[in-house]
């Protein structure tokens, strides 16, 4: 249990300082997220139309109960486009509030924990440092697919920004896999 919580920790920590430097320093994700033209205007359409804090998706699918044209009306509407989501809460926030903060560093240490479990009931526990980089590794390939790829194919995610989260994915867990591997390895045998 120990060195899944001083591994968790150490590549917990590894993981957030990664994630500020990609967000807030580094220029990988500025690219990706593009402004809106005409904000104010956009803005002030969905104060009128939105009123509580929520994922709203357009066209919305008529869902399982609904007639033949209703399916249709909303097949049609999704081929004209325009399609899109929206994350939309209407109270605003402060950007970078601590909290968040404190919940994100949360939960990296508790995703950087479960990969240190992983990694002490694995055969790569025994393996040299790099085997051990690698396996940790594998777990931001695993978002990468599972996750960032899962919603390019099903949510329309464009391209640009799936690859930006990707490439974060996978580079935190290999620095991560670096912080982890260098504390959780195989215990050597006692001498007698």
């Amino acid at each position: 249990m120990k060195k899944i919580l001083i591994g968790g920790i150490a590549g917990g920590v590894v993981l957030f300082i990664w994630s500020f430097l990609t967000w807030v320093i580094l220029p990988l994700h500025e690219p990706s997220l593009h402004k809106i033209p005409n904000e104010d205007a956009a803005i002030s359409a969905l104060q009128s139309n939105l009123d509580e804090h929520a994922v709203y998706i357009f066209p919305k699918g008529p869902g399982p109960s609904a007639d033949q044209a209703s399916e249709d009306a909303w097949m049609k509407k999704m081929k004209r486009g325009p399609t899109g989501m929206i994350i939309y809460d209407p109270r605003g926030t402060d950007p970078m509030m601590p909290h968040q903060m404190v919940i994100g560093l949360i939960l990296d240490i508790l995703s950087a924990m479960i990969v240190v479990w992983f990694l002490s009931r694995s055969t790569a526990l025994g393996s040299q440092f790099i085997g051990r980089v690698a396996f940790c590794s594998m777990f931001g390939i695993f978002v990468s697919i599972f996750d960032h790829l899962m919603t390019w194919n099903w949510m329309g995610f464009p391209g640009d920004f799936v690859h930006a989260m990707m490439i974060d994915a996978v580079l935190g867990w290999i620095l991560a896999g670096v912080a982890i591997a260098a504390l959780v390895r195989m215990p050597r045998p006692a001498v007698s």
